[in-house]
């Protein structure tokens, strides 16, 4: 006898009588009733020749009806053929078991048992009874069976059961998920009583944790685990990406949209200042500060360890959290074939749109006219004879770009060896042309048992990728934001169709063709890993596992200029060829003890270990001649000793190590009373000998209220889970390999003809970052599980916080490595899922939503703020953060933009003599003196969100799956830089960016404007009350006093809300019936549609709100949006299919 169809999990019952519970299970009995009636009215199925056992499954796959059998009756085996279209269950059955012995019986609505005609005539009886757990609470949907039989039902809401014909002397087998079964004897007995004790060794969900795995049910730390099969990929290849908006407390920004960029990730708030704030990875026991290229679809699961207690094992690299990745493995059973694949279609999203010729000679008109009525002088547009209308982002981008990517993997095993295997592949275009990005993956772990004591683990990983990079990032080059600036009545070739037009001699700015077209620059990353393993058993409860980890990357990044490259073939310090290989390698070796026991109601574990890695990484690049005076003597070549000289490029070597010994005891006194506690020691090669070693505790505890007999734990509530935990974590990040040792250079002085030397480092005694975490959570399941939810409070506070400190100039250096200062984190993040329907129609909700407060609360002695210098081209926007006792990292200062004066009177005297006039901006005067300095300053903001998180939804029916995601964030703020803070350039300068351009039809250099954005051409100010936010057009010179123009000056002019909702994700599927994949010989074959990166909702202008130049809060500039590729809006077709 089985039960074919596992029953549906239903809310549980309540022992309390209050109002509220009773109008709960009231609203909850209504909709189950609800949901029943109509699920199982009427039935359609057609049969062909098929068994009798095949037959009652696919009825219940069109029903919600459920069959009970006996496996010794032969009529299972015969065939039978049946078509019928919306009749009742009765008239289902009767004509599916015509011409058999055998009939059937409703034990409850959803419930059908099969009998024996003979059998209904035997002497029996009813049994009634409750189900309870051992507080006395009932359990709903207890499975109560007789025994060797198939006559069952299952316990309503109130754990009762009534099940008639039963025989006399039969045994019932009452059982329950997660609870020990029990047979019971009917003999004389008609009502029984029958309590379940929970199995404390039941099959559990286990989250991985550091050096081992722990029951979730059991954890006692804040850890977030995502399944890989349960996440929407899109067109998504990173698996980091992927939790963005899964993961309470993780925040993930997207760099930009150029193929393969690494996004920035946050774990609770900023941990440091410029010690660094992303988290560590490890990838199957191999540590690594960046993230390896992975194939997402060879991942089992990712685990975040949020909280101090759950990182502190990992120690000197956990301030920031870890990440743990579990790649998949082999299991015993049928070998398995998975392959999966999918193509798309990738789209501008939102775009930057730049004025036409007529919208920018309109303005610029105005902007000389500005210019002449101020300054008293009478200049003149230049507008060409010929207007050639261009759009210049069109021409060097795509409107459609490409991506795909595939992976197979096969898997098996039997009780000795089990294995996994892997290849995937993955290519994305960018936006723009010749932008793409390549992966190739490939994985085999292999396990092997060779006798009850030893098992050896083999696990090889290794990727190939190749990026084609444009000079996005150059702030000189700037391909997009040329293509923006370009003036719109010129095209890009000459008349001869084929020859680009030449800044200053042809067009104003380089031309962005001749940018992409003759510049090949590839980036080539080869990763290999592996890492080797055996346990050791020697007996019941203890493991020994040695473990040896490799892990080894080359770069090689090679940058080509044609001899047509007329921005740079001829500049001091470019080659023609240039060439750069860089490679690390890490290793480590660890030794790992474990045992494990219990003792009358307590199971305890003790872990204790040993870790020494060691890393390497050492550059070596040359490049050649320019081609300036023919040195270099033709793009033809590819060769670097091609021309007379070989230049180095970046050549270095460094080396750090780190020794470790930590241990870990956990404690569980009768599945109530968790308690964990573990420290680790770390040395570091990084810090002076007195100061090498760090010491790193942790402890947490956890109280399964719901185990108690007090607990009123009801229908509603199964289990609820208190946690508490403490513990402290390091970064050595801010710390340069060799940072205790004085160093020395090549330069300074010459002496006697020769060159010198100068002290290029002083050693330096810092320690470590040290953050302390205080967390407490709750962990509640309701309704048979169908409710979770997870609530985390954390209060996390660093120290001795390592930052560059300004020193006097006498000393030889303008800043100092130093430790100084503290700052702190608190938040709390929610996390609800629920199954909100189970039927044949099944919805599954889900979101989280997290708060995290970060403050400064210390950092340089006798200073209350310290302004951040400006770092790179102005074109970034200048000084624009400070760091302030009280107030977020990432904290804007800057002028406050109050609006635009409308009147020349409304101007103070100050700027009056300045050349402010009507329709210049109006900022907010600080200090009230009459004049705008950077004594106005001020505190406008932050780039970090007040709050983040983000929405799942999955809906399934029949073989139909609909999933939607979307994420969130709240109060953060970005730069604008694109539209031209600080500067001359810019999308919004309104005649600022001008230069000479020699002209055809004049045959002299002319004065020309760069372009301006479609929004400012139209909506600039006019005059009094037409617009309060864009400033009029002048010419430049009009203002004195300030860099580049009054009108520009870092402001909140350019700071915009980078709050945003995004409809992320949007996946329709459907997985072919049985009946139709037998016949091609797969066990499933799933086909789906995709939409990635639908809709965005958000205030910014801009192309995306996540983007930031810089991945550091600290930095100058994080939250600074440079205008570089943006992410596209994707349409992608795919299968999955499992043999």
């Amino acid at each position: 006898m089985e039960n074919r169809t596992p029953f549906v999990k239903l809310p549980q019952s309540t022992a309390g009588r209050s109002k509220n519970w009773r109008t709960l299970r009231a609203i909850c009995l209504l909709l189950f009733m609800s949901i029943s009636l109509t699920a199982y009215s009427q039935i359609t199925v057609d049969l062909k020749d098929i068994s009798l056992r095949a037959s009652l499954k696919k009825i219940e796959q069109v029903s919600n009806y459920k069959f009970f059998y006996s496996e010794s009756l032969p009529e299972l085996s015969w065939k039978v053929s049946l078509n019928v279209r919306d009749v009742t269950i009765d008239q289902t059955m009767t004509r599916l078991l015509e011409g058999m012995e055998l009939t059937y019986k409703k034990e409850q609505e959803n419930v059908i048992v099969l009998i024996r005609k003979t059998q209904s005539k035997q002497l029996t009886k009813k049994v009634t009874g409750t189900v309870v757990d051992a507080n006395g609470e009932p359990i709903i949907g207890a499975s109560i069976v007789i025994k060797g039989e198939s006559h069952g039902t299952i316990t309503d809401f109130d754990g009762k059961f009534a099940l008639p014909d039963v025989p006399k002397k039969a045994v019932l087998t009452i059982s329950y998920i997660g609870y020990k079964t029990v047979n019971l004897a009917t003999t004389d007995q008609t009502l029984v009583k029958v309590v379940l004790e929970e199995d404390s060794k039941m099959i559990d969900e286990v989250v991985v944790v550091g050096y081992g795995v722990q029951s979730q049910k059991l954890v006692t730390t804040s850890i977030s685990k995502v399944k890989m099969e349960n996440i929407d990929q899109g067109n998504d290849y990173n698996p980091i990406k992927m939790l963005q908006g899964r993961v309470a407390g993780v925040n993930i920004s997207s760099a930009s949209g150029t193929p393969g960029e690494t996004p920035n990730i946050t774990v609770r708030g900023i941990g440091s200042v410029s010690g660094g704030s992303s988290p560590l990875y490890v990838v199957d026991g191999i540590p690594s500060e960046k993230y390896p290229n992975l194939n997402p679809n060879d991942i089992e699961s990712m685990e975040v360890l949020k909280d101090a207690s759950a990182a502190a094992i990992y120690g000197s690299r956990a301030n920031a959290g870890v990440v743990l990745i579990t790649t998949k493995s082999g299991q015993q059973g049928k070998t398995k074939i998975e392959v999966s694949g999918r193509y798309g279609f990738a789209s501008l999203a939102s775009d930057i749109e730049m004025a036409n010729s007529t919208e920018y000679m309109n303005t610029m008109q105005a902007a000389i006219d500005n210019y002449n009525v101020q300054m008293g002088t009478n200049l003149q547009l230049y507008i060409p004879s010929q207007i050639q209308e261009t759009d210049w982002v069109k021409e060097i981008s795509r409107k459609n770009s490409k991506t795909g990517a595939g992976s197979i993997s096969i898997s098996g095993g039997n009780e000795k060896t089990t294995f996994f295997a892997s290849l995937g592949a993955n290519t994305q275009e960018g936006y723009l042309n010749k932008s793409k990005y390549d992966q190739y993956n490939m994985r085999a772990k292999f396990s092997h048992k060779i006798n009850s004591i030893f098992k050896l683990n083999m696990n090889l990983a290794g990727s190939a990728s190749r990026s084609d990079l444009l000079e996005e990032t150059s702030t000189s080059l700037k391909v997009l934001r040329t293509a923006r600036e370009e003036q719109p009545w010129y095209s890009p070739y000459k008349e001869d169709g084929t020859s680009y037009k030449v800044n200053g001699t042809d067009i104003l700015r380089h031309n962005p063709l001749m940018l992409i077209n003759e510049e090949d620059w590839v980036a080539k990353k080869y990763q290999l890993s592996g890492v080797f393993s055996i346990d050791v058993t020697p007996f019941k409860g203890f493991k020994y596992t040695p473990t040896v980890s490799a892990y080894g990357i080359l770069d090689n990044v090679s940058k080509k200029l044609s001899d047509k490259h007329d921005a740079r073939k001829n500049s001091s310090g470019w080659g023609a060829l240039a060439q750069q290989k860089d490679q690390s390698f890490r290793y480590v070796i660890d030794n790992v003890f474990s045992y494990n026991n219990e003792w009358n109601k307590l199971i305890y574990s003790v872990m204790l270990g040993h870790s020494f890695e060691k890393y390497t990484y050492e550059q070596f690049g040359a490049k050649s001649d320019n081609y300036a005076n023919g040195a270099y003597p033709s793009s033809s070549f590819d060769l670097i000793n091609a021309g007379p000289n070989i230049y180095a490029g970046d050549i270095s070597y460094t080396s750090y190590a780190l020794e470790s010994y930590f241990g870990r005891i956990a404690l569980n006194w009768d599945n109530k009373y968790i308690l964990n506690a573990s420290l680790r020691s770390d040395g570091s090669s990084r810090f002076a000998k007195n100061k090498r070693y760090g010491y790193f505790p942790s402890a947490s505890f956890a109280w399964r209220a719901s185990n108690e007999g007090f607990f009123p734990k009801n229908k509603y509530v199964n289990d609820a889970k208190l946690r508490l935990s403490w513990g402290m974590t390091g970064s050595m990040a801010g710390v340069s390999n060799y940072a205790p040792l004085s160093l020395i250079s090549a330069g300074g002085a010459s002496y006697n003809g020769s060159a010198g030397f100068q002290i290029s480092q002083d050693a330096r005694a810092l320690t470590w970052e040290k953050a302390s975490q205080f967390n407490i959570g709750f962990d509640i399941e309701m309704f048979q599980s169908r409710l979770t939810l997870n609530v985390d409070m954390f209060y996390q506070k660093t120290t001795d916080l390592l930052f560059k400190k300004p020193v006097n100039a006498s000393t030889g250096y303008t800043t100092l490595q130093s430790n100084i200062g503290s700052l702190e984190n608190k938040g709390l993040e929610l996390a609800l899922n629920g199954k909100i329907l189970t039927g044949k129609f099944k919805w599954d909700l889900g979101g989280n939503i997290s708060f995290v407060k970060n403050k400064l609360l210390s950092l340089i002695e006798g200073s209350e703020m310290y302004v951040v210098p400006s770092s790179g081209s102005n074109l970034l926007g200048g000084s624009m953060h400070a760091l302030i006792n009280g107030e977020p990292i990432s904290t804007f200062y800057m002028l406050k933009m109050e609006g635009i004066y409308q009147r020349d009177d409304e101007v103070p005297a100050k700027l009056y003599a300045k050349g402010v006039r009507a329709g210049d901006v109006r900022y907010f005067d600080y200090n009230e003196d009459g004049d705008i300095t950077d004594a106005d300053r001020v505190n406008v903001g932050k780039a970090i969100p007040d709050f983040y998180g983000g929405i799942t939804s999955n809906f399934s029916y029949k073989g139909f799956d609909l999933s939607l995601f979307g994420q969130f964030s709240v109060g953060g703020k970005v730069m604008a830089a694109w539209r031209g803070v600080n500067g001359s350039e810019g999308t919004d300068h309104l005649g600022l960016a001008l230069s000479n351009v020699k002209v055809g039809d004049r045959g002299e250099s002319v004065e020309q404007f760069f372009n301006i954005s479609k929004e400012v051409a139209n909506g600039y100010w006019r005059g009094e009350g037409t617009s309060n936010s864009i400033p009029r057009p002048v010419r430049i010179g009009v203002h004195t006093g300030y860099d580049y123009d009054y009108n520009v000056q870092t402001s909140t002019r350019y700071l915009e809300d980078a709050s945003y909702f995004k409809l992320k994700t949007v996946t329709l599927g459907y997985t072919l019936p049985e009946s139709i994949t037998k016949k091609i010989h797969v066990n499933s074959l799933r086909v789906y549609v995709s939409a990635d990166n639908l809709l965005t909702f958000t205030k910014y202008s801009g192309y995306d709100p996540e983007t930031s130049f810089s991945g550091s809060p600290g930095d100058s500039n994080y939250g600074v949006d440079f205008g570089l590729q943006p992410v596209l809006r994707t349409f992608i077709f795919g299968l999955n299919l499992n043999f």
